[in-house]
């Protein structure tokens, strides 16, 4: 967790095998740093580098294959053809609009574009109402009326599927063209924990438009994989709409309009293509960008994919004696809530997550470890090429100055020299928790080893008196833990407000009478 508290666009989701972490997409990052204020030590800056793409001989038959399509036949635009482009603040929504505008301009069509752009530089919600005639007088109201949508170009689905958007949506009557990858709203970043639903969005879109009337595309993983740059995402899918017949301009005016924007023009140019490719073709252009493309993060289904992971990890993080009692208390746990719980079920799994989190804390060891971890420089690898130059953001607790007004370690920028010292110190993970342990002896370190025993002192409170009645309370104090993130004084105030609701949570469960039952 970066423990960043700003709603920096850049900032977005990281699904992995432990839980949801947070990165930053290079694409819609402004470069103004202020996520390094982040009291972690994630944070990398990266210079001499360029985000890595698809290489050149496999997306060299795609622009051969996209120059090739024929064009499709336009949108009849008769009556006036209105169209509804949505997507967040900062991604260049704003721009399809002006291109599809300045399009139908330059055939001598009717156009308006109206923005509502909200809080756009937040990652706010933005939605342009477009409508397209062919004649100027034939348009007499700039906005999109209910239900008057006859393509819906989501460039964000969070928003294709907010209320405003799902008004204008006609079953059987409005195309939806909408892009897959969920990026974050400007809460995600104050709350990391934001469900996106992802599912119950798609099918409000389904539900609006009609299934048969309904696509969704991972224009921004494929544009990204492709051109190295998520901010072509938009023109991917404009291209895709176009090749579906769904646009009301033709190819040459759109070509034009980007010409006249002269913004990224060979790029935009050829998202378009590979877009209107990926409407013809998805199997090619998937392909293509494969390589590049983020892989789906592994699923952890059962108690014993979950025991196994997470025991492997904590044999990396100290030794296998350290993993040893982590299985056993959690296969405790697992024997009894099948003796006791009568077919409830979760109390094991969420103690198996939750005691590793706080085995596994992220002392200096744990951070030498990481980034000393072949896995680190693989990523880089993935994620940039050309000569990388590195600089890492720290505040070593031992050597840090604090801020005399907050109290709060300062942060230092420390070279590539680093990794030298972190390789050593990695190989001193043996010291953990010992008398030789220097790092240790600091009053966080102290708390993170007294919360482990905590945890299982509780846990085994609940055991002795589980019953069916009680055990969603059970599941919700098992969880607890969840609540506590990031580190140094981020990770303190976290801690204090898990303690104050666990409390709360523990008085409800030594005094049962004031609360509902199961059956209740």
């Amino acid at each position: 967790d970066c423990s960043v508290q700003s709603s920096c666009v850049s900032v977005e989701p990281l699904e992995t095998p432990f839980g949801r972490k947070r990165q930053i997409n290079q694409s819609a990052c402004n470069k103004d740093f202020s996520c390094i204020k982040g009291f972690c030590p994630s944070f990398v800056t990266v210079s001499g580098a360029l985000p890595r793409r698809a290489q050149a001989a496999s997306t060299e038959s795609l622009d051969s294959a996209a120059a090739g399509l024929p064009d499709p036949e336009v949108a009849e635009a008769v009556g006036g053809y209105n169209i509804l482009v949505t997507g967040i603040g900062g991604t260049g929504v704003v721009t399809v609009g002006a291109l599809l505008g300045m399009a139908a301009h330059l055939e001598g069509k009717g156009v308006t574009v109206l923005d509502f752009t909200g809080i756009a530089q937040k990652n706010g919600a933005v939605l342009s109402h477009i409508r397209i005639a062919p004649k100027p007088g034939d348009l007499h109201a700039v906005r999109i009326a209910a239900g008057g949508a006859d393509l819906l170009l989501g460039a964000d689905m969070v928003v294709a599927a907010s209320p405003d958007a799902l008004r204008k949506l006609n079953r059987g009557g409005t195309q939806a063209i909408v892009n897959s990858h969920l990026a974050p709203t400007a809460d995600f970043t104050l709350n990391p924990d934001t469900d996106f639903h992802a599912g119950e969005l798609r099918q409000l879109i389904r539900d609006g438009a009609g299934d048969n009337r309904t696509e969704f595309i991972d224009a921004t993983g494929l544009a990204t994989a492709l051109m190295g740059d998520a901010i072509a995402a938009n023109l991917f899918l404009l291209g895709h709409a176009y090749q579906r017949g769904a646009l009301p301009v033709s190819g040459a005016a759109i070509d034009r309009a980007i010409e006249l924007n002269g913004v990224a023009v060979a790029m935009n140019r050829r998202a378009f293509a590979l877009g209107r490719l990926a409407a013809v073709d998805p199997d090619q252009v998937t392909k293509a960008a494969r390589p590049a493309l983020s892989m789906p993060v592994a699923v952890d289904k059962s108690l014993d994919d979950i025991i196994a992971r997470r025991a492997g990890f904590l044999t990396d993080y100290q030794d296998a004696a350290y993993a040893a009692p982590y299985v056993a208390f959690v296969r405790l746990v697992e024997v009894a809530e099948q003796a006791k719980g009568k077919g409830r079920k979760g109390l094991a799994e969420a103690v198996a997550h939750n005691l590793f989190k706080l085995m596994a804390y992220k002392d200096e060891y744990e951070v030498a470890r990481l980034y000393g971890h072949e896995s680190f420089q693989g990523d880089l690898e993935k994620q940039f090429q050309g000569n990388l130059k590195l600089k890492f953001h720290l505040a070593p607790p031992l050597i840090s100055r604090r801020d005399p007004d907050t109290g709060h370690l300062i942060k230092r920028e420390y070279g590539a020299w680093v990794m030298t010292a972190f390789r050593l110190l990695a190989r001193m993970k043996g010291l953990r928790g010992g008398a030789f342990d220097i790092f240790g002896r600091t009053e966080e370190r102290r708390a993170e080893r007294a919360a482990i025993p905590a945890y299982r002192a509780t846990i085994e409170t609940l055991l002795a008196e589980l019953s069916p009645d009680n055990h969603a309370l059970a599941l919700q104090i098992a969880n607890v833990p969840a609540q506590i993130r990031g580190f140094g004084h981020i990770k303190e105030r976290s801690q204090k407000a898990a303690a104050a609701e666990q409390e709360q949570l523990l008085e409800a469960w030594r005094n049962p009478q004031s609360q509902p039952t199961a059956a209740e």
